[in-house]
């Protein structure tokens, strides 16, 4: 019995500490709680193999991509099959938000989002 509770100690992999590491900024916090929240309440979290991903949209992704602008962060160009997108990585490496600028026909278009990351 012993054994066994220590191969599936093992097999469950090491405790993980909290993504503290996102930044002790407040507002940085404050941004990222409230884009979980909402990801939560319009339950937009998908379940991965290895992680789960927190999605949130409109005013709050707005905001969150807008303070990572004003805090440095560079914008990453990138045309995909859906549209061209700005992102604008979360410190971290937790996640991204980013600004669709254009749709798939290349019309303009302005939708928000974030993606938040959480390793299980």
């Amino acid at each position: 019995m012993f054994g066994l509770g220590l191969v599936l100690m093992a097999a469950s992999g090491p405790a993980r500490p909290a993504r503290a590491d996102v930044s002790m900024d407040p507002h940085a916090l404050q941004h990222y709680s409230f884009c979980v929240g909402e990801a939560q309440d319009n339950r937009a979290v998908v379940l991965m193999d290895r992680y789960r991903i927190y999605r949130c949209h409109g005013d709050i992704a707005i905001s969150y991509f807008n303070y990572l602008g004003r805090r440095g962060v560079r914008d990453e160009r990138v045309e995909e099959y859906n549209g061209v997108f700005l992102y604008r990585r979360i410190a971290g490496g937790i996640g991204r938000c980013w600004n669709r600028i254009a749709d798939e026909a290349f019309r303009p278009v302005s939708e928000y989002g974030c993606d938040i990351n959480e390793d299980l």
